[in-house]
């Protein structure tokens, strides 16, 4: 018997019966919707449940989409991702309409189920030893999302992921930028990232404080352990990434993601220091990285990037299950905080860090 939150009609928006692609807040429910049949998907393999009792279709059927295919794990077979295309036969249209992607690839977090768990506990992992670039399962959704844009261009590709699978489709953004400067639109739910629970401090001057003070020891060992060139190298790289704003969906109350909070926040505080300089500096490298490449274990910390639009669900969380968990973000009462960061190049240093707000 399928869980109710694994059936489109129980637990999906089925609210959104029309669909405004210009709509920030439907752009987010969709990608989370299709993120979600990604799970259902792999929690109905490894049921064993027969097609006619299969629900996954639903929550990509319903906005219009076709599974082009699954991504599979050639480690342990499990479904981790998925490849949509959105069809103009099943939305009863002539032509797509603006801002409607052709291609969505979609990915999963970490599914708590025996044929999984192991692989999936094992990419978790690897995300906090900066080594997720080098699984199976990257090199499979990187193509992926290569083979979409070569055919689709990628103006038309979306990239949507929540938890590992955020992490993968974060690391898949930044190549796509990087390497081929393509951007693509890019909705990560819960992305994970490298720091202690901050966010649940209370008083603001502590957790300012803390971040400040992050800021500088990062800053003051990227200049003691790494050499001009590795600095050369990911300032670099972050000018690369300047053009790629994804979109960031996190929650105070988990603490996975709630680590991009105080990331962007205290790029804006210690720019109005005068600091703004050192605030970029520390913005680039991770404590963890730079200790590996002290070990001579060459590292490169992939959750760390320039721009974003950070999105940040002000809602109530009954616990961490839920702050971490892909339904809130389709919850027709969800109230968030939008705020959009772009840090443009440090040798302007009165604009070293611009600011766009939405609420």
């Amino acid at each position: 018997m399928a869980r109710e939150r694994d059936t489109f009609q129980l637990s999906g928006p089925c609210y959104l019966t029309h669909v405004d692609w210009s709509d920030p807040g439907h752009r987010r429910c969709i990608a989370a919707s299709l993120v979600q049949g990604v799970y259902v998907q792999e929690q109905e393999r490894q049921d064993r449940r027969p097609k006619h009792e299969t629900h996954a279709e639903m929550w990509w059927s319903f906005f219009s989409f076709k599974l082009l295919h699954p991504l599979l794990d050639r480690s342990d077979g499990s479904i981790f991702g998925a490849v949509y295309k959105w069809s103009k036969k099943a939305a009863g249209v002539r032509f797509q309409p603006p801002g409607v992607p052709k291609i969505v690839v979609a990915l999963r977090g970490t599914v708590a189920k025996a044929e999984s768990v192991v692989r999936d506990l094992r990419l978790d992992f690897n995300i906090f030893t900066n080594e997720l670039h080098r699984s199976c399962r990257f090199h499979c959704t990187l193509d992926a999302v290569k083979a979409s844009v070569h055919k689709h261009g990628s103006e038309s590709v979306w990239i949507a992921g929540h938890s590992l699978g955020a992490a993968m489709g974060m690391l898949a953004g930044r190549k796509m930028a990087e390497e081929e400067q393509q951007f693509l639109q890019t909705h990560l739910f819960n992305p994970p990232f490298i720091l202690p629970p901050v966010e649940r401090i209370k008083n603001e001057k502590i957790k300012s404080g803390f971040h400040i003070a992050r800021s500088l020891v990062t800053a003051g060992l990227s200049m003691t352990l790494l050499d001009s060139r590795a600095r050369a190298e990911s300032q670099k790289t972050f000018s690369a990434l300047r053009l790629w704003v994804p979109c960031l969906y996190v929650n105070r109350q988990d603490y996975v993601s709630s680590g991009y909070v105080g990331y962007f926040a205290n790029q804006q505080v210690m720019h109005e220091m005068g600091a703004g300089g050192i605030a970029e500096l520390a913005a680039r490298h991770s404590i963890s990285e730079m200790l590996l490449s002290a070990f001579g274990k060459k590292s490169k910390a992939g959750h760390l990037i320039p721009c974003a639009r950070l999105i940040i669900n002000l809602s109530a969380s009954a616990d961490f299950k839920t702050a971490h968990g892909i339904h809130q973000w389709w919850a027709a009462d969800i109230k968030i905080q939008c705020t959009e960061y772009r840090l443009v190049p440090a040798e302007h240093p009165k604009t070293a860090f611009h600011l766009q707000a939405h609420i």
